[in-house]
């Protein structure tokens, strides 16, 4: 004899079926088994410590997205029945859903993006859509980073951080600067009158290049061989090289390009523009 009065049997008789009452139980215990395995192996990897932070936060990001696509899975597999004849009732209006979860549905599209060309991942460096920093957490909907370093001259470093949806990154570039390791080529610009002594300026460029190399040379020469080894490179040319830019009428342009470690960039270029001021007032 069923509890639940008849009046509420009347009202409600999909809520009170056997088959409903067995999806409600094989939700609720699917639910609970999903919370308990999630706090303890998170638990498991919290308490590791031959893993430093880094890898213990791509792994719980990780593990919280594989959470996530295994709850919408179980619970789509429990109420199938159910879902499947509300989807045959909701024909009518599935145009208007999707006009409404349009940006979901990019965000969604745009993390298959991600995913699926392997554009970036928790730790990388990156540049997207004017802004340079680190990469902290990426989910099915959007990714976040910290504002690590400027990405314009008139913007300096501001440690900000940063959502943003995964739709905007099927329309707009992604820069992974961590994509070959832990270095990458930089450009430090100068200008210069026309009347300068030309050599000399690119001869104390190259002398500050060559000064700031040598305080990592051997991490570079290892990176090097690593990389050339690992993605079939050529090898990169490690030595510091000036281009001389002679569009401005009344200036030379200046461009050293050297490779340096990242997170250092502007670190390297103010010692080498400082280096540049200490001996230019006695030199030209």
């Amino acid at each position: 004899m069923s509890l639940m009065p008849s009046w509420l049997v009347d009202i409600f008789p999909s809520a009170v079926d056997k088959p409903t009452q067995h999806d409600v139980l094989a939700s609720l215990l699917f639910i609970v088994f999903l919370i308990v395995t999630r706090m303890l192996v998170k638990r498991a990897v919290i308490q590791r410590t031959d893993l430093s932070l880094e890898v213990k936060r791509r792994w719980l990001v990780t593990l919280r997205n594989i959470w996530f696509v295994l709850f919408v899975s179980g619970l789509m597999m429990i109420w199938g029945r159910e879902l499947q004849t509300l989807a045959v009732s909701m024909v009518a209006i599935a145009a208007a859903i999707v006009l409404a979860t349009k940006e979901m549905i990019l965000c969604m599209m745009g993390s298959i993006y991600r995913t699926s060309t392997h554009a970036f991942s928790v730790g990388d460096r990156i540049e997207f859509n004017k802004l340079k920093g680190q990469v902290i957490d990426t989910n099915v909907l959007s990714f976040t980073l910290t504002e690590s370093s400027y990405a314009s001259a008139q913007q300096g470093t501001v440690g900000r951080v940063v959502t943003i949806p995964n739709s905007l990154l099927l329309g707009n570039p992604v820069f992974n600067e961590t994509r070959l390791g832990q270095f990458v080529m930089h450009t430090v610009h100068l200008h210069v009158p026309r009347d300068a002594d030309w050599q000399r300026v690119e001869e104390i460029l190259l002398q500050a290049g060559n000064e700031a190399i040598a305080g990592y040379a051997d991490e570079l020469s290892v990176h090097v061989l690593e990389q050339a080894q690992q993605q079939v490179l050529n090898s990169i040319n490690v030595e510091p090289r000036v281009r001389i830019d002679l569009e401005d009428i009344d200036a030379i342009a200046f461009q050293l390009q050297l490779p340096v470690p990242l997170g250092q960039r502007a670190k390297v270029e103010q010692s080498i523009l400082r280096h540049y001021l200490r001996i230019c007032p006695q030199s030209l």
